[in-house]
Parts: C-alpha cells; structure tokens; sequence
C-alpha cells in the first residue's frame, strides 16, 4: 500500500467524525466571495482570546469580553472590543488615528452600516454570534476592510 492510498483511507475514515464547524467553513467561503478590490486589507495583529493567558476561575463561556485589533498597511488601526451575552454581541470601535468614517459590519446574508463620529467611534449591540468583517470607509477616498472572525 502506497502513502497516498493510507493517506485517503484515513481521510475517509476521520472526515464523518470530525467534519469542519459550519462557521469555518462559511468565514473562508466569505472572504473569497466577498473581498473588495478596492480595499486593503487590515490584518488581525491582536486577539485577546488567543494572545492571553485564560482569567483563573472563569468557566461560563456563555458570557465574555474581546479585544481585536486590526492594522492596515497605511497605518490605520481599527480597535475593537466585543462583549457577549449567551448568543447576542455589542461591539464597540475606534479608528485610530480618529477620523469618522462609514463603518459597515459585514455578517453573513447581510450588511450593517454605522457611521464613526470624528473621534473615530462606533459601536452596535445585539448582532448574532458568527462570522463578521469591518469595512470602513474613509472620509478622503479608499477603504480598509478587516479579515474574517468569529464573534
């Protein structure tokens, strides 16, 4: 028996048992389907639930707090933080540097737009637990659009 017929007879036999979750699935679908040309990309530089040791004592993952943070090339920061309660997520943003913009949460089958005020600000409350990318659309012309996470 060859390495390659083993390798697709284990493969057969672990794919029922432990299929890709759906949002996996969905978040990479998405970001080829839906990235923009025009847009550059911000790259996830901080994610607090991977760049953190886990909080002593902590044992609901019902309820919890995020921080991410996004840097695109040009040097513009997009800084979130994502509570949540059971299955619903309030995200509050800034821009840095502070610039208002059109921000527009990107979840799947749909398009939520907010506006950031002059500080750079925006923030939003009851979205569902998934997938979601940021676009923000500057005031002087282009946009920044975040990779895919799962809130």
């Amino acid at each position: 028996m060859d390495d390659d017929h083993l390798l697709q007879e284990i493969g057969q036999l672990l794919w029922p048992a432990d299929p890709a979750p759906r949002e996996s699935t969905l978040a990479a679908r998405s970001t080829l389907a839906w990235r923009r040309l025009d847009a550059s990309l911000a790259e996830l530089r901080y994610d607090s639930t991977l760049d953190s040791p886990p909080l002593a004592g902590v044992a609901s993952t019902a309820t919890g707090w995020r921080a991410l943070t996004f840097e695109a090339p040009e040097g513009l920061v997009i800084e979130v933080e994502v509570s949540a309660e059971h299955s619903r997520r309030a995200l509050i943003g800034q821009i840095v540097p502070p610039s208002p913009a059109n921000v527009v949460l990107r979840l799947p089958g749909e398009d939520l737009s907010l506006r950031a005020d002059e500080l750079g600000r925006f923030a939003t409350g009851g979205l569902k637990a998934g997938p979601l990318s940021l676009r923000c659309e500057m005031p002087e012309g282009g946009a920044i659009e975040t990779g895919w996470v799962t809130i």
